[in-house]
C-alpha cells in the first residue's frame, strides 16, 4: 500500500469523532439524513456545522468546523459545490483526518467542474486529507457501525464489501444483497473519485479480514494496470464481482456525464478481468446471484451439471440453458443409474436429464434421494433440482389437506431435507440450485426464510440459474490454472 495514504483508514471507517458540514433541521435534506443515520450510534461524538442554526437535532451546532473544541477524525461535507473547497481549507486548519464530499456539481458538469475539483484535491492534499468523492452517497463499516449514507436502521455486519461509482447503484445492490440475505462489511459509494481511487478501495479491502467477498459497480478505472495487478492478487483469496458499464457508445456518453470517467474499450475490459480472475457480469441483477452463491455454496469441480426434473418440458430447458451457458450435461454413472432404478418408474429415460415423470404429492418423498443420488456421481459436478422439495402453505391446505400442527410436522422434515441436502452438497463440493416453479420464487415468508437459513440457492429462470453456475465453474477453474504461480 502507497506510504502515503497507509494510516488513515482507521479514521475513514472506524472515527471517534465526525463533523457534518452543511448539517440541518430540515426532514430529507442530506444535512438532516446524515446526522440522523450518526447520531444512531451513541458512542461515537459528532458534530454539526451550520453557521445558521443554533442546534440541529437537539444537538449543539458550530459555525464552522474550526470552532468544534475537539479533534475531528471525519468531516462529512454536505453543501454546495462552490462552497466545498473553503470549507476543505478550514479541514486542514483542523487538522482533520479524512472527509467524505457529498456534495455534486464538479468534472461530471463540465470544464468549471473539473477546475473546482482540482481545486478541491490541490488543497486537501496540502493538508495531507485523504477524501471519498466528491458526487458520492456515503460509505459504512458495519462492524465499527459507521454510514454516511444517512441510513437510520442497524447495518447487519457481514463479510461483502461493495464499491460503487454510482450512488444510487451502491444502495440499490445493498439494498438487493440485504433482502437476499447478504451481509456486509463495507460499503462505499465512491463518486468522482477526485482524490480516492478504486484502486486505492481494492488494495485496502484486499487485507481488510472483515471482507471475503468483493461486489463492485464501475463505469471507468483511472489505473488500469495498477487494477490488474491488484486483481490478481485479490482473486487468488477472494471473489471479485464486477458489473462494468460504459460498452456501447450511448453509455459511455451517460457515464461522462455522471461521474466524469471515461469509460474504454469495452473488449480491453472483459479481456482484463479474465486475466486477472475477475468474475464479470452483466447487471446487478446478476451480481447479486453470484455474490449469494458464492458465499453460500461450494465451487463446483468442474462445469458438469446433472438436472432432475419434475417433468421432461422443464429438464428440457434448463439443459438447452445450460449448454447455451457453455455448462456440460453430464454422462449418468451405471451405479448412479442403478441407484435411480429403484425410486423411479420402469419408463423413465435412463439419462441426463432426469426426468421423474411427473411423481405424485405422495411421492415426493423420494426426490431427496434422488438428489443425493446424482451428488456422489463423479460424472456431475452441480446439480440443477426441478421439484417442490419444500411446499408453500397454500399448497399444504389446499393440496395435502393438512391443518395448522401437521403443517408444523411437516416443515420440520423439509428442514431436515435441506439440511442434509446441504451438507452433502458441501461434503462432495458440489453446488446445487433449486429452481422454483413460478416467477414468485418466494410466495410463503417461511417457505423464504427456511431456504435462507439452510444457504439453499434459489431461482425462478433457468437461464439466470445457468449463468451463476458458469460463473462459479469459471472461477474455480481460473483458481486451479493459477494455483502456485
Amino acid at each position: 500500500m502507497e506510504p502515503e495514504i497507509k494510516d488513515f483508514w482507521q479514521y475513514l471507517f472506524s472515527p471517534e469523532s465526525i463533523a457534518v458540514i452543511g448539517a440541518s433541521n430540515t426532514p430529507g435534506t442530506w444535512g438532516n439524513n446524515a446526522m440522523k443515520g450518526l447520531l444512531g450510534n451513541k458512542s461515537r461524538r459528532v458534530y454539526p456545522v451550520n453557521p445558521n442554526a443554533a442546534e440541529i437535532l437537539g444537538v449543539k451546532a458550530y459555525k464552522s468546523v474550526v470552532d468544534i473544541p475537539d479533534t475531528v477524525d471525519l468531516a462529512v461535507i454536505v453543501i454546495s459545490a462552490e462552497l466545498v473547497p473553503g470549507v476543505l481549507s478550514e479541514c486542514v486548519s483542523k487538522a482533520v483526518k479524512t472527509a467524505v464530499v457529498i456534495s455534486a456539481g464538479f468534472g461530471e458538469t463540465g470544464e468549471e467542474g473539473r477546475k473546482l475539483e482540482a481545486e478541491m484535491v490541490e488543497i486537501a492534499r496540502r493538508g495531507g486529507l485523504r477524501f471519498i468523492g466528491p458526487n458520492s452517497m456515503g460509505h459504512a463499516d458495519t462492524r465499527t457501525q459507521l454510514s454516511t449514507f444517512g441510513q437510520t436502521w442497524k447495518i447487519p455486519a457481514g463479510n461483502t464489501a461493495v464499491l460503487a461509482q454510482s450512488g444510487n447503484m451502491c444502495l440499490k445492490i445493498v439494498r438487493n444483497l440485504m433482502g437476499a440475505g447478504v451481509t456486509f462489511s463495507k460499503y462505499i459509494s465512491t463518486g468522482n473519485e477526485a482524490d480516492l481511487h478504486m484502486e486505492d478501495y481494492l488494495e485496502y479491502l484486499a487485507d481488510d479480514d472483515d471482507t471475503r467477498v468483493i461486489a463492485a459497480y464501475i463505469e471507468g478505472l483511472r489505473e488500469g494496470r495498477r487494477f490488474m495487478r491488484l486483481a490478481r492478487e485479490i482473486t487468488a483469496r477472494k471473489p471479485m464481482v464486477i458489473v462494468k458499464v460504459g460498452g456501447t457508445e450511448e453509455s459511455a456518453k451517460a457515464v461522462m456525464s455522471h461521474t466524469g470517467a471515461l469509460a474504454g474499450a469495452d473488449d480491453v475490459y472483459t479481456a482484463a478481468f479474465r486475466q486477472s480472475g475477475v468474475i464479470r457480469v452483466d447487471d446487478d441483477d446478476e451480481l447479486c446471484d453470484v455474490v449469494y452463491a458464492l458465499i453460500n455454496c461450494p465451487l463446483p469441480h468442474n462445469n458438469r451439471v446433472g438436472i432432475l426434473s419434475i417433468g421432461g418440458g422443464p429438464g428440457a430447458l434448463t439443459a438447452e440453458a445450460c449448454e447455451k451457458e457453455g455448462l456440460q450435461l453430464g454422462s449418468l454413472e451405471a451405479s448412479t443409474i442403478k441407484k435411480l432404478d429403484k425410486y423411479l418408474p420402469a419408463r423413465w429415460s435412463r439419462r441426463n436429464p432426469v426426468d421423474m415423470a411427473g411423481p405424485s404429492t405422495s411421492e415426493f418423498s423420494v426426490i431427496v434421494d434422488l438428489l443425493l443420488a446424482l451428488l456422489e456421481d463423479a460424472n456431475i459436478d452441480a446439480v440443477f433440482l426441478l421439484a417442490p422439495i419444500v411446499m408453500d402453505k397454500m399448497l399444504l391446505v389446499d393440496r395435502m389437506g393438512l391443518n395448522a400442527e401437521q403443517i408444523k410436522v411437516y416443515r420440520k422434515k423439509e428442514e431436515k431435507n435441506l439440511k442434509l441436502i446441504r451438507e452433502k452438497s458441501e461434503k462432495h463440493g458440489k453446488p446445487v440450485i433449486l429452481l422454483w416453479q413460478s416467477r414468485d420464487m418466494n410466495p410463503d415468508p417461511a417457505v423464504s426464510a427456511l431456504f435462507r437459513r439452510e444457504k439453499i440457492l434459489v431461482q425462478g429462470n433457468a437461464r439466470r440459474a445457468a449463468k451463476i453456475m458458469r460463473h462459479l465453474a469459471w472461477y474455480k477453474q481460473y483458481l486451479d490454472a493459477t494455483a502456485g504461480k
